[in-house]
């Protein structure tokens, strides 16, 4: 309770200096009366977003929007307080993206652990640096959605998509939680329910758990596929804005209200999280099962969207459905697929995917369900296919062979 009651003054005050309204200011002082002596008399010490309180050395709090110099900041925080163990992530609205995944790999690295407090966000790039804790809590909410960065360009930018697909899977990011950030339109913004957060395994305190949903490298009866998420669920708010990044109760007022807890959950862990040993590098069959779910779960974004990701996903030359093809046709064949059917859901079923992998190539194989529509045709179509992914994991993870077959209609 004092850790909470301290994290929400501190917090608050850091999130109002930000922001500069004077009403909050007002609204902070008035919790500050409250709080110990010592609370109202440290002053923390600032590394542009990162602020540390010595009271509490375990900590370092980031606050606002992940920007150009954060990752020398972060480390400079880091070498003058060796002590600190969990990054606190405070009203942060994301940002560059490739700033968010070197800081995240910086925590990987390191061992360090993430928090997302109470009535606070983590969204867009911020999502990364979460979900790179050795041990991860969100109490708060933790949004997703597709990358979308004007700072990078052409190779820049394909190089960005292939890191996550490569990266956040070695975080334990399971293929679900990929599937939904990269289907969702990056002018939105997905905001996982508590039940989520425990469905798809986000949460990782104590010892090391694999998601209860995560994607098996051997067979097993087909399971019913997951619940698509609703239309709510995926535009219930439109992507921070760099004003709403840097300004917390200005952002605040424009995300869609927290869910309550289940009844009967669980109370929330201590945010004093202890370091644990790294929990083992996921193996290419893993990487492979859950870059191959990421690929299908993509094409449910809008025809840019779909076809930007597209682009990235495939070699130079593919074996595309027992034909040697170069991928300009490969992405022609796409793009008439996407226009002919610009509504698209595809759930892969993750009990399903199996992966063998030699000499850096990994065959993929399962089974997706799928539901297109093109309302200006007037026509719909839905059923169950298999797919075969070969890639090369030499070439991040691009396909060299694709293959599949409708089972069902």
């Amino acid at each position: 309770m004092r850790l909470k009651r301290k994290l929400t003054v501190w917090s608050t005050t850091l999130a109002l200096s930000c922001a500069a309204l004077s009403a909050g200011v007002a609204q902070a002082q008035a919790q500050q009366a409250q709080a110990p002596a010592s609370a109202k008399q440290e002053e923390p010490e600032r590394y542009g977003p990162f602020f540390f309180l010595r009271s509490e050395p375990d900590l370092l709090i980031y606050v606002g929007a992940v920007g150009a110099n954060d990752m020398l900041n972060f480390k400079k925080a880091l070498r003058e307080h060796p002590t600190i163990s969990t990054i606190v992530l405070q009203n942060n609205g994301g940002g560059l993206v490739h700033i968010g995944l070197v800081v995240a790999e910086e925590i990987y690295e390191r061992g360090l652990n993430t928090y997302i407090p109470k009535d606070s966000y983590c969204a867009s790039a911020c999502s990364f640096v979460f979900f790179a804790g050795r041990q991860r809590l969100a109490v708060g909410r933790l949004g997703v959605h597709q990358i979308s960065a004007p700072e990078l360009t052409g190779e820049q930018a394909q190089f960005g998509v292939s890191d996550i697909v490569a990266t956040l899977p070695k975080y334990g990011v399971s293929a679900d939680v990929l599937g939904i950030m990269f289907s969702t339109p990056s002018k939105d913004m997905y905001f996982f329910t508590p039940q989520e957060i425990a469905k798809y395994g986000i949460n990782r305190v104590g010892p090391t758990q694999a998601s209860a949903n995560g994607a098996q490298q051997g067979g097993g009866q087909r399971a019913a596929p997951a619940p698509s998420p609703s239309p709510q669920q995926q535009t219930s708010a439109p992507a921070p804005t760099p004003q709403q990044q840097t300004s917390a109760p200005a952002g605040e007022a424009k995300l869609p209200p927290r869910q309550p807890a289940a009844a009967g959950q669980a109370p929330v862990a201590n945010p004093y999280l202890t370091k644990q040993p790294a929990p083992a590098a996921p193996s290419d069959e893993q990487k492979a099962i859950n870059a191959a779910a990421l690929m299908i779960q993509a094409g449910s974004g809008t025809n840019e969207e779909a076809m930007k990701f597209t682009r990235e996903f495939y070699a130079d030359t593919v074996d595309f459905f027992k034909k040697k093809r170069p991928k300009s046709e490969v992405l022609v064949d796409k793009q008439a697929y996407f226009t002919r059917w610009p509504v698209r859901r595809f759930v892969v079923d993750q009990s399903t995917l199996r992966a063998k992998c030699e000499n850096q190539l990994c065959m993929v194989k399962g089974i997706y369900d799928y539901k297109v529509s093109s309302p200006e045709r007037g026509k719909n179509a839905s059923g169950t296919s298999n797919f075969t992914y070969i890639l090369d994991l030499r070439d991040h993870y691009r396909i060299v062979l694709e293959d599949s077959e409708v089972i069902s209609r």
